[in-house]
């Protein structure tokens, strides 16, 4: 019978991409909302989650993949609503038209 346990690396690995996810949900609905919002740091933890992630056993590796495309997910969704943000015309737009506030291609 295979076993069952988790180790402590994985269960944190899960836990971080799981607050990831939340992260990205987050600044999805806040964009969507018209919501001024600062990004930086977000490659970086993303980049830090890929890069646990290889640091696993093959095996342990290959039980992330749910999670990964979880967060994979909801960074396309994040970019889509993004593009949608940057198109709506200036007068749609709830926040001034400055460099912070625009998102560039």
């Amino acid at each position: 019978m295979p076993s069952t346990h988790i180790s402590p690396a994985l269960h944190e690995l899960r836990a971080f991409a799981d607050g990831v996810t939340q992260t990205l949900g987050v600044a999805r609905g806040l964009i969507e909302a018209g919501r001024d919002l600062d990004l930086s740091g977000l490659e970086d933890q993303v980049g830090l989650l890929c890069a646990k992630a290889l640091d696993l056993a093959p095996a342990e590796g290959r039980s992330m993949r749910n999670d990964l495309v979880a967060v994979l997910a909801r960074l396309d969704a994040l970019s889509i609503a993004m593009v949608h943000a940057r198109d709506a015309s200036p007068h749609q737009r709830p926040w001034p038209d400055t460099p912070y506030a625009r998102l560039r291609d």
